[in-house]
């Protein structure tokens, strides 16, 4: 099977442990990989639209502990597909006809995003005879959208789903692939279920490809998707902290 990798500019440890097994697979060969090079926008930009939807408190706390908190590593997506001799485009314009016929030009046969590109739209989605899969750490009958684990902590469930879809139009409206639980822990806190998530399902995306390369396999429908959820307020972010202390 031939795969092209969507990413963003840099990729973080999840995406490197979710590539290693599919680099290491002799039937999965990676032409190619397509990096959304478009610049994020700014801090100031980001706060105002969230102060305007009334998330602006939750951002601030976030701001504080990307400033504080320990860095997550990364490394430059265009140097770590130069390191093992992947072919790499990098496009502020990843919807340009241009960009588009480069993307062709490997004739993936499925396509793998790991970061960037937003909500994807046509003609990536159609491009690959197999589509585009992704990972929504989350289970779409329940939670779509984000953060990864809030909802579910704050609605006391007592697990979380993983898993990776084939996109389609729409938030977290595709087809899923490869679905798992994470049974969510007594002591639980955003952090420590979101960190076991990830790296529970590091796998999951080299098992996707070897199902949809099997012209037998015959993925599940979903019959009703479950509601988006997007960042909370400052009040839901300090009521669920409080409901965490009171649990310990």
């Amino acid at each position: 099977m031939r795969i092209v990798i969507l990413s963003g500019t840099g990729l973080d440890v999840f995406h490197q442990a979710v590539l290693k097994p599919i680099l290491d697979n002799p039937t999965i060969e990676i032409v190619g990989a397509y990096i959304d090079g478009r610049p994020r926008p700014s801090l100031k930009k980001r706060f105002k639209k969230n102060l305007k939807r009334g998330r602006g408190g939750y951002m601030l706390v976030m701001l504080a502990k990307s400033i504080f908190g320990k860095k997550e590593p990364t490394i430059t997506a265009s140097e770590f597909f130069a390191s093992l001799g992947i072919d790499y485009v990098e496009t502020q314009q990843p919807y340009s006809k241009d960009s588009i016929a480069g993307l062709l030009s490997w004739s993936p046969d499925a396509m793998v995003m790991l970061g960037g590109f937003g909500i994807v739209k046509e003609p990536l989605l159609s491009l690959a005879p197999q589509g585009i899969l992704s990972y929504h750490h989350g289970d779409m009958r329940k939670y779509r959208g984000q953060p990864v684990g809030f909802w579910e902590l704050y609605h006391n469930e007592s697990q979380m789903g993983v898993t990776v879809q084939r996109l389609s139009a729409g938030i977290d409206k595709g087809t899923p692939i490869v679905e798992q639980t994470i049974p969510i822990e007594k002591g639980d806190d955003v952090k420590s279920l979101c960190e076991r998530a990830m790296s529970l399902s590091t796998n999951m995306m080299a098992e996707a490809l070897q199902l949809i390369e099997d012209p037998a396999f015959c993925p599940s429908q979903i019959q009703e998707f479950g509601p988006i959820f997007t960042l909370p307020n400052l009040r839901q972010y300090m009521r669920l902290k409080i409901k965490l202390r009171c649990k310990k």
